[in-house]
C-alpha cells in the first residue's frame, strides 16, 4: 500500500527523487576539475593536524610536540588509519627534514636539500626526490622566506604516518582527507609513492596563477559557451552599501574583478564586499576586501607587482592602479546581489566587473 502511495505522489509530481551525489575530485583531479570546488562533497571529511602544545600552553610556539617516538630519527607527528589523502603540509623551513612518510606500512623518505648542511642551507632549495614534488606543487623556505610548503596529494589505502628525523623546532601543520565506503571519487584512491609524478596538465593549470582565468570575448574570440560580462563603476561612498553587482540565476560567478587607483589601495582593502545568494536572509560573504582576496592589507610596502600571486586569486599593481581578481567558482539558483560597504570618510572610485 505504502510502495503504491509512494508511486502516486512521484506520478503527480509531488515527491521529486535526488540526483546522484556529485563525484568528489580527489588527489591530483582537484587542481584539474578546479570548476568543481564548490560542489558539495558528500561522504567526505577534511581534518586539520599540527605540532601544537596539547597542554593548551603554546609552549615552544607550537614547536616539537610529538605525538610518540619510534627512535631518536623517528618522531611521530601524524598518525592515520583508513584511506585518504594528505592534500597539504607545512614545515617551519627545513626542520625535522628527511621526513618519514609511511604510506601503508612503505617507508618513503621525504627530504629538503638543505637538509645535508642546516647550518649552510641551500639558498634554492627544493624537495626531494623532485619528479615527486615538482615546483608549484611545492614551495621552499627559499622563496617562501618562512616555511616549505607541499600540495602534492600523498594517497594510502589504509594507513599513514609521518615522522621527523630532526627535533630541533619541529613544527608541522597538515590538512588530509577520508572518505566513507562507496563515496563517489574520481578515482580510485592507491598507496603514494616516490614514482609518482603529477600530471603535466595539472602543473599547467597551477601555472597560470595570476593571469586571467576566465576568457571573455577579445579580437580572436574564444568565448567560453554561455558566459557573460557586467562591467562598470561606482563611487564607494563612507559606510551606505554600493550596489556592485545583481543577478539571476541559475547560474556561477567565475570571475569577481576591482580596480582602484593606487593612493585608494589601502583605504579599498578596509572595505567590506558582501554576496548574498538566494534572497538569503543573511550573506553568505561578509569580508573585509583585502581579506577575501587574500591579503591582510593592500599596502604594498615593497612596491611589487604581485602582492598575492595564488590560484585563483591575485592581487597585482601596475603604475596607476591595483587589480583585485578572484575565479573561485560560485553557484547559486535563482538570484545573486554583491554590494561594497566602505568606511566613513571613504570616497573611492571603484571599476567592477563580474
Amino acid at each position: 500500500m505504502l510502495r503504491g502511495l509512494f508511486a502516486l505522489l512521484l506520478l503527480h509530481g509531488l515527491i521529486v527523487t535526488a540526483e546522484q551525489p556529485p563525484v568528489i575530485p580527489v588527489g591530483i583531479d582537484a587542481y584539474k576539475q578546479w570548476d568543481r570546488w564548490p560542489y558539495q562533497r558528500i561522504g567526505e571529511r577534511v581534518y586539520l593536524r599540527s605540532t601544537y602544545d596539547r597542554r593548551g600552553g603554546n609552549e615552544g610556539a607550537d614547536a616539537s610536540h610529538f605525538l610518540y617516538q619510534l627512535a631518536d630519527d623517528r618522531n611521530v607527528t601524524l598518525d592515520i588509519q583508513g584511506p585518504g589523502i594528505l592534500c597539504f603540509a607545512r614545515y617551519n623551513h627545513w626542520h625535522g627534514s628527511p621526513w618519514h612518510y609511511e604510506v601503508d606500512g612503505f617507508d618513503h623518505l621525504v627530504q629538503e636539500t638543505s637538509t645535508a648542511d642546516p647550518t649552510k642551507p641551500d639558498p634554492n632549495s627544493i624537495f626531494l626526490p623532485a619528479k615527486a614534488f615538482p615546483r608549484g606543487l611545492t614551495w621552499t623556505w627559499s622563496q617562501t622566506h618562512g616555511a616549505d610548503l607541499s600540495w602534492v596529494p600523498i594517497s594510502f589505502e589504509h594507513s599513514f604516518r609521518m615522522a621527523y628525523s630532526r627535533t630541533h623546532y619541529g613544527t608541522g601543520y597538515y590538512i588530509y582527507q577520508q572518505f566513507v565506503p562507496g563515496a563517489k571519487l574520481s578515482r580510485p584512491i592507491r598507496n603514494w609513492n616516490e614514482n609518482l609524478i603529477p600530471d603535466a596538465d595539472a602543473l599547467a593549470v597551477i601555472a597560470q596563477a595570476g593571469a586571467d582565468l576566465v576568457t571573455l570575448p577579445g579580437p580572436a574570440g574564444g568565448r567560453k559557451l554561455g558566459l557573460q560580462e557586467r562591467s562598470g563603476d561606482l563611487a564607494l561612498t563612507g559606510a551606505i552599501p554600493a550596489l556592485a553587482w545583481a543577478g539571476e540565476g541559475p547560474a556561477m560567478v567565475r570571475a569577481i574583478q576591482f580596480s582602484v587607483a593606487r593612493k585608494d589601495a589601502l583605504a579599498f582593502g578596509r572595505a567590506r564586499l558582501r554576496i548574498t545568494w538566494d534572497d538569503s536572509l543573511h550573506p553568505s560573504v561578509d569580508a573585509p576586501i583585502a581579506l577575501f582576496f587574500g591579503a591582510g592589507t593592500l599596502y604594498n610596502r615593497d612596491d611589487r607587482e604581485y602582492l598575492v600571486k595564488a590560484f585563483p586569486v591575485n592581487i597585482r599593481f601596475d603604475a596607476q592602479r591595483a587589480h583585485l581578481s578572484c575565479y573561485f567558482p560560485m553557484p547559486f539558483f535563482h538570484s545573486a546581489r554583491m554590494e561594497l560597504i566602505g568606511r566613513t570618510g571613504d570616497s573611492i572610485p571603484v571599476r567592477f566587473s563580474v
